[in-house]
């Protein structure tokens, strides 16, 4: 089995239908809340949160979904009926700003789950991590550099997407990452704001409504989401971006690497591995 650790408070209507991801609190998340995420035994107040892992579903990949997998998962459904309505008028396009363990995951997502045809293109200011998201996937990348205005990056992120960006999913979630997509944002589309870096945003209102725009937050996914994501990627044999394996005793060491972005995709821990 693989732990779905977002629990919520254990007693509201949407704990005791499986959605506490929408429980008001108090949360009892396993490991952000409640300590034991990096254990060798954990408690879990219930069974419904424990869900077995498919046959055919490698146990490290199962354990990276109940939280990025999971996100991304989140993410890219929240995206699809706007692509959906967009594709019966347009091509389309999907912009998602930073291919690290999560953005990954939506490249690889989306390839299965939005209309034929969607264009997929990644966007960061580390060229490492782009050339790590083409090889995942994506259809194509934009280098934003760190010191450019947002007019400038505007424009090179439509050198790659000419008729802008009818949808955006952001991991990073930063004032200038905001404010980088929504130059791009195309009419009736979608911006999905994920990360949590940090900052604020403006959007001129008139203009706003008068192109019928969204701003939508994201957060982890369901318990049915979590149970709809394993079979999907169980069923569809979608390979997991990369994972690296480390001994626990290691944790500290990888979360100070994750920390300075020298992780690639996931790390996985494994119990009393040398």
């Amino acid at each position: 089995v693989v732990v779905y650790p977002w629990v919520g408070c254990e007693n509201c209507r949407a704990c005791t239908t499986g959605n506490a991801n929408y429980c008001k609190g108090p949360l009892k998340y396993i490991g952000p809340v409640v300590d034991g995420g990096y254990s060798e035994y954990v408690c879990v107040p219930h069974p419904r949160y424990l869900v077995k892992v498919p046959t055919a579903l490698p146990m490290d990949t199962a354990a990276v979904l109940a939280c990025g997998g999971l996100t991304a998962y989140n993410g890219i459904t929240t995206i699809l009926p706007t692509v959906e309505r967009l594709a019966n008028f347009r091509d389309c396009t999907l912009l998602i700003v930073g291919p690290g363990g999560l953005g990954l995951w939506a490249v690889k997502l989306a390839k299965h789950l939005l209309p034929r045809g969607t264009k997929v293109v990644c966007a960061d200011v580390d060229a490492a991590k782009l050339k790590i998201a083409k090889e995942n996937g994506c259809d194509d990348i934009v280098l934003w550099d760190r010191g450019a205005d947002v007019a400038t990056t505007v424009a090179a992120t439509r050198a790659v997407c000419p008729d802008g960006v009818d949808a955006a999913i952001d991991f990073v979630n930063s004032s200038r990452t905001f404010d980088n997509i929504q130059g791009c944002l195309e009419k009736c589309g979608v911006h999905a704001v994920v990360g949590l870096f940090g900052g604020g945003g403006t959007v001129p209102l008139p203009t706003f409504a008068l192109q019928q725009k969204q701003v939508v937050g994201v957060h982890v996914g369901g318990l049915h989401q979590f149970r709809e994501l394993l079979a999907l990627v169980a069923d569809k044999q979608i390979p997991s971006p990369p994972l690296e394996h480390h001994p626990l005793e290691q944790t500290w060491d990888v979360l100070q690497a994750l920390n300075a972005g020298k992780v690639e995709g996931r790390a996985v821990f494994h119990m009393n591995k040398a």
